[in-house]
């Protein structure tokens, strides 16, 4: 019995080496093998240099612009800004596309004509009347911008608001005004009077 555990013992420590340098000439294919993936994966990427972007043109507007109007392409709006008012426009996303008229600091703006266009979102008569749930009821009236048709109120709550909704070619545009005060409704209103859109 003693021999027998001899003779294994010895067995096993022939075998450690073998094992050993098995696990090892594994272990380097395996690096290696992973790293000539990586080194096909990104000699398939092509060099910055060589890489050619292109810009998608702004549309441009259908006519001049008069005095102190904007063009924004994405709405094919136009839109006069009030003297003395700024206008600012966020980059474009695939969800929205917005605009401000503003007249003071930028920080607390005394009047804020916030508007915005999600282009692919369709809106129902369902969605409308989910919308006008957020208005006082005794506030909402028919509006139009435009031609195009749909209503007006204030919103309550703690992002209280007036708001002009259109539905342009079944897609929601919104125009707020806020602080929502009637001095700056009336704002809103003339600004709103010289909104028109290319056809």
């Amino acid at each position: 019995m003693a021999d027998q555990a001899k003779d294994l013992n010895n067995n096993i420590m022939k075998l450690k080496p073998v094992t050993l340098i098995a696990l090892a000439v594994i272990t380097l294919s395996g690096v290696w093998i992973y790293s000539q993936g990586k080194a096909d994966t990104r000699s398939a990427e092509p060099i910055p240099e060589q890489v050619q972007t292109t810009s998608t043109p702004e549309p441009t507007p259908g006519r001049a612009l008069k005095q102190n109007e904007e063009y924004l392409g994405a709405m094919e709006l136009y839109v006069t800004v009030p003297e003395g008012m700024t206008f600012r426009q966020d980059m474009a996303s695939e969800i929205a596309v917005n605009f401000y008229i503003e007249d003071g600091s930028a920080e607390n703006p005394t009047y804020q004509l916030y508007v915005v266009f999600q282009p692919n979102r369709t809106i129902t008569d369902d969605g409308l009347e989910l919308i006008k749930k957020e208005i006082e009821p005794d506030t909402i009236k028919e509006a139009t911008v435009g031609d195009y048709k749909g209503f007006e109120g204030l919103v309550v709550g703690p992002k209280a608001r007036y708001q002009t909704l259109i539905i342009k070619e079944g897609k929601p545009l919104s125009f707020s005004t806020w602080p929502p005060t009637e001095e700056n409704k009336a704002i809103t209103d003339q600004i709103l009077s010289t909104v028109s859109f290319d056809k």
